[in-house]
């Protein structure tokens, strides 16, 4: 979890939102090892890779340049937790409120 951590550390995330964010993501392991190999390549795995309501990371990432890593990783633990929420910002297009 290190890596995540200092990802969002040198991103400048306040430390209470770095510590949310690496909660979420210590709740879904699977998720977390993806994204910590995202975080060293910069390439999204095309095999054996974490699919949630039939979204990977990498189609995410297809859907809006905004969703491009973190974004992309954070979306499928909300896909996981609150699946209709996390849907219905995918049909509206991630409009920002």
């Amino acid at each position: 979890m290190d890596i995540i951590r200092n990802y969002y550390e040198k991103a400048g995330l306040p430390a209470v939102l770095v510590k949310k964010k690496e909660d979420a993501f210590e709740r879904h392991p699977d998720i977390a090892e993806e994204f910590a190999h995202w975080i060293r390549t910069k390439e999204y795995r095309t095999e054996n890779c974490v699919s949630v309501e039939k979204y990977t990371a990498q189609k995410i990432a297809k859907l809006s340049e905004l969703m491009d890593g973190e974004g992309a990783f954070s979306l499928l633990v909300q896909l996981r937790e609150n699946p209709q929420k996390a849907l219905r910002r995918i049909e509206e297009g991630f409009v920002i409120r």
